[in-house]
C-alpha cells in the first residue's frame, strides 16, 4: 500500500473484489512505478492505495493464466469512437498489481499463451505501449534512432529491429549501451542524423535532442512523458522548414496487447533481456529507490 510519496508498506488488507480475482504470480516494474512511489500521480487513487500495473497470475474463478491489462476504455467517448481507446478519455484504471491477488474487470484479462512465463506476460503491458508507438512511427524506415535505453528504449528498439530498420541506440549509461548493441542496434552517445527518430527519457531537453536529430522531412515520435506541468521549447524553424513531423504516442489498446503477448511468445522479443532480479513485496520498497544500473525490470514475486 502506498500510504504516500516513497511511503511504501506491505499490508494484511481485505480480499479484493470485483468481476474477476486474479492470484498475482509475477508483476514487473517500471519507470512509471518509482514516478507513483516518488511523487504520486494522477491514475492513482487517493492514498493509501494499491499499485503496480503489468500484473500477470490466473484466475481464482477458472485458473486460466492472465495479463491484467491496467485499463479498460469507456467505449463512449470521442477517441474511442474513432477508434483510437488508447487516449481514451474516461479510462477505467486497474491498478494493485504489487498484491498477492488483484480483482479486475473481465474486460482487462487478456490470455497467456501456453508455455509462456508469468514474467514474460506482465512485460507484455509495456511492450504493447512499445507496438503503438512503433505504428505512430509510419512506415517502416530504413534508419531509425532512438533516444534513450531503458527498458522502454530497449523494447522499441527490439520491434525495430524485427522489422529489418537499422537502429541506433543514444544512451549515456554505458551499461544501456551494451544491452543496445546486444541486441543488435549500433550504441552511442549522441544519435546523429535520422529518417525516424523515438525519444525515450521523458525531459522537455530530450524531447529537443530528438527534434535535433531528425533528418530534413523526418519524423520524431515522443513516447516519454515528462513531468507534469513541463513545457518543452522546440524549435519552430526545423518544424517549418524541415517539414519536420512530431507526432505523440501514448498507452495501448487490447488489440496491441495481445500482439505483445504474441510477440513476447514467438520470441520476436525476448523478455529474458529486460528480467532483473526476482524479489518479494517487502524487497520492493529497496528496489523502487535504487533502480538497476542495466535496463531490467524487477520481477516481484508476491508468494516469496
Amino acid at each position: 500500500m502506498l500510504h504516500g510519496p516513497e511511503d511504501l508498506r506491505v499490508e494484511d488488507v481485505p480480499e479484493p473484489s470485483g468481476e474477476v480475482v486474479v492470484e498475482v504470480q509475477a508483476a514487473t516494474t517500471c519507470g512509471t512505478d518509482v514516478k507513483m512511489w516518488r511523487h504520486g500521480h494522477p491514475a492513482l487513487a487517493p492514498y493509501p492505495c494499491r499499485f503496480g500495473h503489468e500484473t500477470a497470475g490466473a484466475r481464482v474463478d477458472t485458473g486460466e493464466r492472465v495479463l491484467v491489462s491496467d485499463s479498460v476504455a469507456c467505449g463512449s467517448c470521442a477517441p474511442c469512437l474513432a477508434g483510437r481507446s488508447q487516449i481514451c478519455r474516461r479510462p477505467a484504471w486497474v491498478l494493485g498489481g504489487f498484491a498477492e491477488r488483484i480483482a479486475a474487470p473481465a474486460a482487462a484479462l487478456h490470455p497467456i499463451p501456453e508455455g509462456q512465463r508469468a514474467a514474460g506476460a506482465a512485460m507484455a503491458e509495456p511492450l504493447a505501449a512499445a507496438i503503438h508507438a512503433v505504428a505512430r512511427g509510419g512506415e517502416a524506415a530504413s534508419d531509425v534512432g532512438v533516444l534513450g535505453g531503458g527498458p522502454m528504449g530497449l523494447m522499441l528498439s527490439s520491434l525495430l529491429l524485427a522489422r529489418g530498420s537499422r537502429v541506433t541506440v543514444a544512451e549515456r549509461h554505458p551499461d544501456r549501451r551494451a544491452q543496445a548493441a546486444a541486441l543488435g542496434a549500433r550504441a552511442v552517445s549522441e544519435l546523429d542524423s535520422h529518417e525516424l527518430v523515438f525519444e525515450a527519457v521523458g525531459r522537455p531537453e530530450t524531447w529537443r535532442a530528438a527534434v535535433g536529430a531528425a533528418a530534413p522531412g523526418g519524423t520524431v515520435v515522443l513516447v516519454g512523458g515528462c513531468p507534469v506541468g513541463s513545457e518543452a521549447s522546440l524549435p519552430a524553424a526545423r518544424r517549418h522548414y524541415d517539414e519536420l513531423q512530431l507526432r505523440g504516442t501514448f498507452h495501448h489498446s487490447p488489440a496491441e496487447v495481445d500482439e505483445a503477448l504474441a510477440a513476447l511468445a514467438d520470441g520476436v522479443v525476448d523478455w529474458r533481456a529486460f528480467a532483473g532480479d526476482t524479489i518479494s513485496l517487502e524487497q520492493l520498497p529497496d528496489a523502487l529507490a535504487a533502480p538497476p544500473a542495466r535496463a531490467v525490470k524487477w520481477v516481484v514475486d508476491p508468494r516469496l
